[in-house]
């Protein structure tokens, strides 16, 4: 696609969200299968249904500017889901994974929120209300998820996987311990 216009490059930017939360759903669906966490997998749940929702209104806003869904592939989307899926598959045990987890999605997160933010402000440019209100709407719950996400990891996650690396409540292990620790050398 040649890109001549801030229309073009609205529409490049609109595919490249369709494939992003393709990716996204795929991603989010395989990792909720994953968690034992009630509130993790409502939250991931969440983004699901709100992925799918700003998905058909992408999808429709396109078609109104007589792009189609196709055409350009989110390389960022794929790598970042690609390293949370690595990382995922070598963390032991499930506190640790949850903490991978939420860092995973926030990661992605974050991205796709800089990109609505884009967006949005392009099409605020150029007089594409709908497709502005819409990516205004995706920043608020992405924004939102972000937030939920860090107070669930704050407050639950990350300290039961802290306690859990520890061996036992209240005691404490520095970044680096290990079970084994190599004797130092003078």
């Amino acid at each position: 696609m040649n890109i001549q216009s801030p229309q073009d490059l609205l529409a490049h930017e609109l595919q490249s969200i369709v494939d992003a939360e393709t990716q996204a759903s795929q991603a989010l669906r395989a990792m909720g299968g994953e968690m034992r966490d009630p509130e993790l997998g409502g939250l991931l749940e969440r983004r699901l249904m709100q992925g799918e929702a700003l998905l058909d209104g992408v999808k429709q806003c396109l078609k109104q500017m007589g792009g189609d869904g196709g055409g350009a592939p989110n390389q960022a989307a794929r790598a970042l889901i690609e390293q949370g899926r690595d990382l995922l598959g070598q963390v032991q045990g499930e506190e640790l994974k949850r903490v991978v987890a939420i860092a995973a999605v926030q990661k992605l997160e974050h991205y796709c929120i800089a990109v609505w933010g884009e967006v949005r402000a392009l099409a605020e440019e150029v007089g594409e209300t709908e497709l502005a209100e819409l990516m205004s709407g995706a920043l608020d719950e992405g924004k939102t998820l972000d937030s939920d996400l860090t107070d669930l990891a704050e407050g639950e996650i990350n300290p039961e996987a802290i306690e859990r690396a520890a061996g036992a409540p209240g005691e404490e292990r520095s970044f680096g311990d290990s079970e084994e620790r190599a004797s130092p050398t003078s």
